[in-house]
């Protein structure tokens, strides 16, 4: 029989900007949904470390983050 001892999920998240908007606007944007998305992490109770936040070279928000999978332990992971 196996046992799960640990284990996460790293990602890393380009939040793209928006055709619809003006760049300013949609780099805001990309911003403010980068926020949401770490509050939501937040309010899931899922454990979470965000590794690096950084804009790109467009000016769309980049995240990287390491987060519990499913219910598993996250171990020395975060």
């Amino acid at each position: 029989m196996k046992r799960i001892q640990s284990a996460m999920l790293q990602q890393t998240l380009k939040f793209v900007l928006s055709d619809k908007l003006s760049h300013s606007e949609a780099v805001e944007f990309s911003a403010k949904e980068a926020d949401e998305y770490i509050r939501k992490l937040d309010e899931s109770r899922i454990k979470y470390t965000v590794v690096s936040r950084k804009t790109d070279a467009d000016g769309a928000a980049v995240i990287e983050v390491k987060k519990q999978y499913g219910t598993a332990p996250t171990g020395f992971y975060i």
